[in-house]
């Protein structure tokens, strides 16, 4: 039986910690003011980048967007009694075969995947936001069949792989299974407020796609969230902490770059 001890810990142990602000520091006395670390060192990068560049106004937009994606990991959170509704997002799962595509993360069709432990914490977090607050569930199938057979719940939506027009299994990015949410309960007002269940690395994206797609979302902030990493995780890019941050990192730039080039395009 897979145990915390097996997984990974590369991270703060308590959300607490892991939330911390940063204090005046060194850094940024050295680069003049009192501000954050985080705020000298966008000063800094802007410096260096006008240096480089020759255009203070795109160097300062570009330490933005990298401090706001690469150095920013807090993310919005209200008291868990407000949620009307929690929609669960999960990190990696397990291939009883191994036989998976590298590229995705997803099997042969041969097998039928499990959950793994770390949806397995995470729908944990999902049952104490629903035993304070009884909310409409929506949650990845890895996380929903944890909430049914584990804690025994129901009425929970599950949100699924989709097939492709080759009739492949598609796996639904983060934004595929907001976009799945939203369609499921009609329109994203009729979500209300919604709680978002992710882990702790992943959870800012989930609040930021979620928003993206209109609704009005942030963490259950008295719930603690998975730092954990599980080693056999069939999706590669969440076996490791430091893999998984360069890609959450590269994503959330992504949507940055789509965000400026829609603007560009009048979309």
């Amino acid at each position: 039986m897979t145990t915390r001890r097996a997984l990974l810990v590369g991270a703060p142990t308590t959300l607490l910690a892991a939330q911390a602000a940063f204090a005046p520091s060194a850094l940024a006395a050295t680069l003049g003011g009192d501000s954050s670390d985080v705020d000298a060192l966008e000063r800094l990068m802007t410096r260096t980048l006008d240096g480089e560049l020759g255009d203070q106004a795109i160097a300062r937009q570009l330490a933005s967007y990298i401090t706001e994606a690469g150095f920013r990991w807090e993310y919005p959170t209200f008291a868990v009694r407000e949620a009307d509704s929690v929609v669960a997002y999960s990190f990696g799962y397990r291939s009883a075969t191994g036989k998976v595509d590298p590229n995705t993360g997803l099997s042969d069709g041969a097998e039928t995947p499990e959950p793994g432990p770390v949806n397995v914490l995470l729908a944990d977090a999902v049952h104490a936001i629903a035993r304070v607050r009884p909310v409409r569930i929506y949650a990845q199938w890895e996380i929903a069949q944890v909430l049914t057979g584990k804690h025994g719940m129901k009425d929970i939506v599950p949100i699924h792989p989709v097939k492709g027009p080759d009739g492949k299994t598609i796996y639904l990015s983060t934004d595929g299974v907001a976009k799945a949410v939203v369609a499921h309960a009609g329109s994203a007002q009729a979500l209300g407020k919604v709680a978002v269940v992710g882990h702790r690395d992943h959870v800012k994206r989930c609040v930021l796609v979620s928003r993206d797609n209109g609704m009005t979302a942030a963490v259950a902030r008295e719930v603690p969230l998975p730092v954990e990493y599980d080693p056999q995780s069939a999706q590669p890019w969440t076996r490791r902490r430091d893999a998984y941050l360069l890609s959450d990192l590269i994503a959330q730039l992504s949507m940055t770059r789509n965000r400026v080039i829609g603007e560009l395009a009048g979309r």
